[in-house]
């Protein structure tokens, strides 16, 4: 396998775009194919879609609330998420799976920038194609990856921020490093979880001049980064400030922990945080197959990479820093752990453990190795997407949406205020909102109405006359 600092032969940029279109087109079909039969619409997509379809002015800024307490510290969640329903929603009658949508072309859009700069770092189509593939046809992040979801969100930023520093791109002037680090905080901004992927980005950006001792240019990177996170925190506190200065902060949890940690009251969970992560690679990576080695295997290959590729510490920066700076950083969370906190954090485990397995190779067996793990990985995508296809799905959806247009429709026929009181769908979990699709499509309930309807399983309404009072 060619050097990943110097590449033996520059890819076509001809054949780099056209891959990348492909692929990006490839795996946005995938994600989002029959979307509008079976969107997964519960209550934090019904809460951040409702929020996007208001004017920009309204947007919040800070971040959805997380499961811990608290929100996210900041609004790019929001930013993006307006912008798809702006762009797509149209398209789809703002419907709320015209979130998913957008958001699933955004990732695929990062896995292309990811495919082209892992080809460009490394020589070897064979292993960008790869990696994109595993990631692409990891089950739960393909069942994700079409939910308007902030953790899905954070971790494409996070892609992309990591793409740009395999790319070199942030090497050419201070403004793209400053760009770059953007990219890589807003991330944060949609999910804390990224963090450590963030931290790594940062790393990445000025270790190369470091390594170097270019003093000034370090100083100037580093002071880019700090400019731009400064920046991207003024909303949050301004919102600390003025509108909830009595509030919780936002990530109080954290702190908690962290606090708790610090002062003995509770043991640092090393242990913990190691098999979390071992759980996650098997839950996102391996489903629907799993193995008690996976973690040895990502450590075994990390080893190697460092030893392979210690003369690129921005390739490692992405690649193994992330990962440890997780494994640490969690060990000071006394939270349960769930798999998609490490959504983020696929990206290099996928490239590590490719990178590992060739640099084993041999001379000329690096190429046939990698074509082997391509063809592998694209042997298992079937079984991989099948497994996704019973993820996170909401088959009643399209029910919903056909049952709120013949509501409408039957308002609109009788030529006067909505004729219903209220909707109950009784297949709908507790978060759920039987009226917001038909409160998007234009219809209006009437509290003076007699008239309840009913939608069934299969779409089938049902009226029932009540007493308005």
């Amino acid at each position: 396998m060619p050097d990943t600092a110097q590449p033996h032969r520059r890819p076509s940029r001809v054949a780099q775009v056209a891959l990348a279109a492909v692929v990006c087109a490839a795996a946005a079909v995938l994600r989002t194919w029959d979307i509008s039969r079976h969107f997964w619409l519960l209550g934090d997509q019904i809460r951040d879609w409702k929020i996007a379809l208001g004017p920009f002015g309204d947007l919040p800024l800070v971040g959805p609330p997380t499961h811990v307490g608290g929100y996210t510290i900041g609004p790019a969640f929001y930013w993006l998420l307006w912008l798809i329903r702006v762009v797509v929603g149209p398209w789809f009658e703002n419907l709320p799976h015209a979130g998913g949508i957008g958001q699933a072309w955004l990732q695929s859009g990062a896995d292309a920038l990811l495919l082209v700069a892992i080809w460009k770092r490394t020589g070897s189509v064979w292993i960008a194609v790869a990696a994109v593939v595993l990631l692409v046809t990891a089950p739960y992040d393909l069942a994700l990856s079409p939910i308007v979801w902030n953790p899905v969100m954070g971790s494409t930023l996070a892609k992309v921020a990591t793409a740009l520093v395999l790319l070199g791109w942030p090497d050419r002037s201070l403004a793209r490093v400053g760009v770059t680090a953007a990219i890589a905080w807003g991330a944060v901004h949609c999910y804390t979880g990224t963090v450590f992927v963030a931290l790594s980005i940062f790393v990445a950006l000025v270790i190369a001049p470091l390594v170097r001792r270019e003093w000034q240019t370090v100083w100037q990177r580093a002071l880019a980064i700090l400019i731009v996170v400064v920046v991207l925190q003024a909303p949050y506190v301004v919102h600390r400030a003025w509108i909830d200065p009595a509030g919780r902060p936002g990530m109080g949890a954290v702190a908690g922990s962290l606090e708790r940690v610090r002062t003995g009251a509770d043991a640092l969970r090393l242990d913990a945080s190691v098999a979390a992560y071992a759980h996650a690679l098997n839950g996102i990576q391996l489903r629907p197959w799993t193995s008690a080695a996976t973690g040895w295997f990502v450590l075994a290959c990390g080893l190697i990479v460092a030893a392979r590729h210690r003369g690129d510490p921005a390739l490692l920066a992405v690649t193994i820093l992330p990962q440890l700076a997780a494994v640490g950083g969690y060990a000071l969370w006394l939270g349960d752990f769930d798999d998609y906190y490490y959504l983020s954090l696929m990206p290099a485990a996928v490239f590590t453990a490719l990178l590992g397995v060739t640099a084993l190779a041999p001379g000329r067996a690096a190429r046939p190795v990698a074509i082997a793990l391509l063809v592998a990985a694209l042997a298992i995508a079937p079984w991989r997407v099948r497994e996704a296809g019973g993820i996170h799905k909401m088959p009643e959806y399209e029910s919903l949406v056909r049952a709120s247009r013949a509501i409408l429709s039957r308002a609109q026929r009788r030529g006067g205020p909505t004729p219903v009181q209220r909707i109950k769908t009784p297949f709908l979990p507790p978060t759920g909102d039987p009226a917001f699709v038909y409160w998007i499509l234009g219809g209006r309930l009437d509290e003076r109405s007699p008239w309840v309807a009913t939608i069934a399983p299969d779409g089938q309404v049902s009226y029932r006359r009540v007493d308005s009072r």
